[in-house]
């Protein structure tokens, strides 16, 4: 990577100073869902940032400044602009150690947490919607429910899934209370099995059930926030 610029804030690297690599990415936050027989439903709930790290050495007559100047951004939990290549971010210094060799040759290593990808930034709020809804409707999925017609640009048809899912919740509600009263009045080891296997059903549905209403509630914020 010798060629290639890097600046943190107001810190240009040169020569020795850039770095050999530079370890970036993060993960993608999941909710997986195990079912009842095997299989699961994987939910995505959103990138989570990683930590950009690497590592070089401060050298020439402003080895010094540079270096305490990016300590002290270090310890004001400053958000900087970095930048190399394609490469454009917000951050801030999690962690940055110097080891003072020479007042001209100064090795660092640092690690930065991402505030913003500002070339990959997304989502705005109607993608943000979009992406919920994908979710609660894996989620209604789970007990028969459709919410396929659900868009992020027709703001009713969210209120009206809402009502559909609000429903069945209510539905899943008594049908649990219906399944532990059948349980506790069971006169027989048959029934009580039937009433457990009713139980563990309604259980799933209010579980799917209230996180799909999640996801709707949510989405409906954003698609107003989007359409304003």
């Amino acid at each position: 990577m010798a060629a290639i610029m890097v600046t943190l804030g107001g810190v240009a690297f040169r020569d020795f100073e850039v770095p050999q690599a530079i370890e970036f990415g993060g993960c993608q936050r999941l909710a997986v869902h195990e079912l009842p027989g095997g299989g699961r439903v994987i939910d995505t709930l959103g990138a989570a940032a990683g930590i950009i790290r690497f590592a070089g050495t401060f050298s020439g007559p402003d080895a010094e400044a540079r270096a305490q100047l990016l300590d002290v951004a270090r310890a004001a939990g400053a958000t900087l602009p970095l930048a190399w290549s394609g490469f454009a971010f917000e951050v801030v210094i999690a962690d940055f150690v110097a080891v003072y060799e020479k007042p001209w040759w100064i090795p660092f290593s640092i690690e930065l947490v991402e505030a913003q990808n500002l070339v990959t930034a997304v989502p705005d709020a109607l993608a943000q919607a979009g992406l919920d809804l994908v979710s609660a409707g894996g989620l209604a999925g789970l007990v028969g429910l459709s919410l396929g017609s659900v868009t992020v640009t027709a703001p009713g048809s969210i209120a009206a899934a809402q009502g559909v899912v609000g429903g069945a919740l209510s539905a899943a509600e008594n049908g649990l209370a219906a399944a532990q009263g059948a349980f506790g009045a069971s006169a027989g080891a048959s029934a009580a099995t039937r009433a457990l296997q009713a139980m563990g059903t309604a259980s799933l549905s209010l579980a799917a059930l209230g996180g799909a209403a999640a996801y709707l509630g949510r989405a409906a914020g954003n698609a107003s926030l989007g359409a304003a």
